[in-house]
């Protein structure tokens, strides 16, 4: 099960990466340095999850405001704020958690975080149009995690 629910070209079609490293000085505060601009905005904190629990278990989130000058895919929704919780991607280790952008203006856009140090300097997110569906992330993060693993060697 798995690959067979979405057909690999599309997942490839439909993924876009963003690298996001500390500010000097912070514990949360990211700045994208590297990928698409205008999508998701240039300051991201990176947080211990607050919320209250719910069906699923999220250990932390990440929250962003895009500034009155800035412009980006979400900026017309709730305020210019976009935020996910994160939750742990069963089965697939390597990845800090994945989330969504956002159901409740129903937008399933999957975001799955990615940090060779458990970003505590930088991370990755990895942008999934459309993919935020709890029946197609094996699929996705099988695609993910064999991208990654061929760009390391």
């Amino acid at each position: 099960m798995g690959w067979d629910l979405i057909n690999i070209d599309t997942i490839r079609s439909r993924h876009q990466i963003l690298s996001y490293k500390l500010k000097d000085g912070t514990k949360s505060s990211y700045y994208l340095m590297d990928g698409t601009k205008g999508l998701l905005p240039e300051r991201l904190s990176f947080i211990p999850y607050s919320g209250k629990a719910g069906i699923r278990k999220a250990y932390s989130q990440i929250d962003g405001k895009y500034k009155k000058n800035e412009q980006g895919l979400y900026y017309g929704m709730n305020k210019q704020i976009i935020h996910t919780k994160l939750m742990p991607v069963k089965n697939f280790s390597m990845f800090v958690g994945w989330g969504e952008i956002d159901a409740r203006f129903r937008i399933y856009d999957l975001l799955i975080l990615h940090s060779a140090n458990g970003c505590q300097h930088d991370f990755q997110i990895h942008h999934f149009k459309g993919l935020a569906k709890i029946e197609l992330l094996e699929s996705v993060c099988n695609y993910l995690q064999s991208y990654l693993m061929q760009k390391a060697s």
